[in-house]
């Protein structure tokens, strides 16, 4: 990861990722004990969950309606071909930035999953298998 801003890599590496299930929640963190969402992943019956948000592309801070539109589309998207998903929230452990809506998406392979963050215009998505604990990926965008 050449070039990539350490201050970003850490933010994303901080943040909790919350897949919301009606009253329920699971959280994923970077190479965290993986148990919460191996539960949601068993209750769903699902093999692996990845975290994808349309809002703020390339970590630029974005207006709300700007936001609000790019998480439409993205929700047409998945509606459009048919995944299963849930919404989620990506929170943030600074205050300097916001809580971040976005999907959690149940058994769209990791390359599927890159291509539609980078389509949105975003650096990275977080992936978690059964058993493992969530993993940073990172789209061609971060590159440079």
């Amino acid at each position: 990861m050449t070039g990539f801003d350490p201050k970003l890599l850490s933010a994303y590496q901080q943040t909790s990722y919350v897949a919301l299930d009606g009253k329920r929640s699971a959280t994923a963190r970077i190479m965290a004990d993986p148990q919460e969402v191996d539960r949601l992943l068993e209750n769903r019956g699902a093999a692996e969950i990845v975290f994808v948000t349309a809002w703020n592309p390339k970590s630029k801070p974005t207006a709300q309606a700007a936001n609000d539109a790019a998480h439409a589309r993205l929700i047409d998207i998945l509606e459009d071909e048919d995944l299963d998903y849930l919404p989620a929230e990506m929170r943030p452990a600074s205050k300097e930035w916001p809580v971040e809506k976005g999907v959690a998406i149940f058994d769209l392979p990791p390359f599927d999953a890159l291509q539609l963050a980078e389509m949105l215009g975003q650096y990275a998505i977080v992936w978690q298998g059964q058993g493992q604990p969530a993993q940073l990926l990172f789209t061609r965008l971060a590159l440079g």
